[in-house]
Parts: C-alpha cells; sequence; structure tokens
C-alpha cells in the first residue's frame, strides 16, 4: 500500500535515499551502456524501475519549491536531478527497443 507524504516528508525521504538510489540507477546505466542483447535490455530495465520513484519525488518536490522554501543549492540539486534521470530515461528507453545497437 503506497503511503502518501508531505511535501517536507517527501524532501526528507528524497535526500535520505538519494545516495543509494543515485548509485543503483548508475550502476545499471553503466552496464546497459556497456553490454548488448539480453544483458543490456536487463540493466536497462532495472534502471527504469529504479528511477521511477524518484522521478516522482523529485518532480512533486520541484512543483512544492516554494512552499518548502528551499535554499538554492537544493533546488540547483533537485533540478540537475530531474535533468540527468530524463535524459537516463530517455537512454534507457533506447537501450531496450535496440538491445544490439
Amino acid at each position: 500500500m503506497a503511503h502518501t507524504l508531505t511535501a517536507p516528508e517527501a524532501l526528507a525521504w528524497y535526500f535520505k535515499r538519494r545516495p543509494a538510489f543515485v548509485k543503483n540507477i548508475c550502476h545499471h546505466v553503466f552496464f546497459a551502456n556497456r553490454n548488448r542483447g539480453i544483458d543490456r535490455k536487463f540493466h536497462a530495465k532495472y534502471a527504469l524501475d529504479a528511477m521511477a520513484d524518484p522521478i516522482r519525488v523529485n518532480a512533486f518536490l520541484l512543483q512544492h519549491a516554494d512552499a518548502l522554501a528551499l535554499d538554492t543549492t537544493t533546488r540547483e540539486a533537485l533540478e540537475n536531478d530531474a535533468a540527468e534521470m530524463h535524459a537516463y530515461n530517455a537512454r534507457m528507453l533506447f537501450c531496450l527497443a535496440n538491445p544490439w545497437a
């Protein structure tokens, strides 16, 4: 069952778990880019799965950034994460569609 978080709870959740999900995402993106065939598809799928929740929470936090009164550094970190995850998302979708490319 999903738990609904308030904006401050979501911010705490995001930055508490950020090191772990960044490591997991980068691991799978690296191997999806390096491998071909079924291994590429495996890592691309896991990277997409690992990005699903962080992308949703990041979008929520950016949408409520003014209400949270985020400092410049935190806002920039969220915006950079969003840009990176969307770029990785597009690359992983390409890897799934073209496992031998």
